[in-house]
């Protein structure tokens, strides 16, 4: 028993030893103590006076407060003083200085991504390319207000080419595993993988999936042979944006305006209409047709069913909603007013009922914090 206290006292010794040796503010305030116990001790010493009084003038010199309730009466004392005045205003000025170096060498690895995020159920975006960035400011721009982390091996580009609030900046290879859980992937709640090389995207998807089973993966694949194999790697969507990109320029040739209906969906600003999700549950044991004729009333469109997963478009006048379905809805957009904030908030609530692999505001409820 006694062997074993002695051993965990001395690996606790071997730690202190080590912190010691590595934070410079440490040893400054053990010469700072150092400082104050010899100048109480002399002084008590030499002025005659309790030990805890000797202390206590030590402690208010250095501090250079110096209430004159205690003042030193001999010459002896007096040399003390001196010396107690100078080291103290010494160990002050170094400490004010380690502090705020510490400060703001922390504040500058947090800027640039030297950091381990500590938040849960937040949003992960690997990689930064231009279809990240627009992710981003999508999901901002959507009303997401939790935490965004992204990951990426150039945050110094990050900072030059964009100004993003409210992200917080990872640095590291993300197909390492100790970058993805300085990024607290097995926490997150979504995850984007959009990193200009479908291989390195595969790669980062069985990292991510592996680490989070239950976490909504979106990974970009900018060649459309390499989607399934993003959806074997554990991608819950995967979207070919150079394949789609191209499928539009052809469309805007033949059928110009199902092209104009897409652009106006994906416009960063002032879109006329807009895509969301509400919950079913109000309309349960309806038939879609009923439904659709209650909600255009509203100035809604209920163009599709995602049930269980799988998404139903153009539904069959006759199917019957049921109370876990999510109604994938036509609204007017911001320039048009109205629909959009209506539905807002029923919209979230149906991303929080159907889990954090179904939506975004389930994410946003409850953000951790770096």
């Amino acid at each position: 028993m006694a062997a074993t206290v002695l051993a965990t006292v001395k690996r606790l010794l071997r730690r202190l030893r080590r912190v010691v040796r590595r934070h410079v503010l440490v040893d400054v305030a053990l010469i700072a103590v150092a400082v104050w116990l010899t100048s109480g001790v002399l002084f008590a010493l030499v002025e005659g006076v309790s030990l805890f009084d000797g202390l206590y003038w030590a402690l208010v010199t250095m501090t250079t407060v110096g209430y004159g309730d205690i003042t030193p009466r001999t010459l002896y004392g007096k040399m003390i003083a001196m010396l107690t005045i100078i080291s103290g205003i010494a160990v002050y000025t170094a400490t004010i200085s380690l502090a705020a170096g510490s400060i703001v060498e922390a504040a500058e690895r947090r800027r640039q991504g030297y950091i381990r995020y500590r938040g849960v159920r937040h949003v992960v975006v690997v990689g930064w390319t231009p279809a990240s960035e627009a992710a981003i400011r999508e999901l901002r721009s959507r009303g997401y207000t939790g935490d965004i982390v992204l990951v990426t091996e150039k945050p110094t580009a990050v900072l030059r080419e964009a100004e993003l609030e409210g992200v917080t900046l990872v640095r590291g290879d993300p197909t390492r595993r100790d970058t993805l859980l300085r990024a607290n992937v097995p926490r997150a709640n979504m995850v984007i993988v959009s990193t200009n090389d479908d291989a390195t995207t595969v790669l980062v998807v069985l990292a991510v999936r592996g680490l989070n089973e239950r976490a909504r993966i979106v990974a970009e694949a900018l060649h459309p042979e390499n989607v399934e194999l993003m959806h074997k790697a554990g991608a819950d969507i995967v979207v070919p944006t150079r394949d789609l990109g191209g499928r539009m320029l052809a469309t805007s040739l033949i059928e110009p305006g199902a092209a104009m209906f897409v652009e106006n969906i994906s416009r960063a600003e002032a879109r006329p209409i807009e895509l969301h999700e509400i919950p079913a549950a109000p309309y349960a044991g309806k038939r879609y047709i009923e439904v659709l004729l209650e909600m255009r009333k509203k100035g809604l469109t209920p163009v599709a069913i995602r049930r269980h997963g799988v998404l139903i478009s153009n539904p069959s006048d006759d199917m019957v909603i049921e109370p876990d379905d999510i109604l994938v809805v036509v609204v007017p957009g911001s320039a048009g007013g109205g629909g959009a904030g209506e539905i807002g908030a029923t919209g979230q609530q149906a991303s929080v009922a159907t889990g954090s692999r179904t939506g975004l505001a389930g994410a946003a409820g409850s953000a951790g914090t770096a």
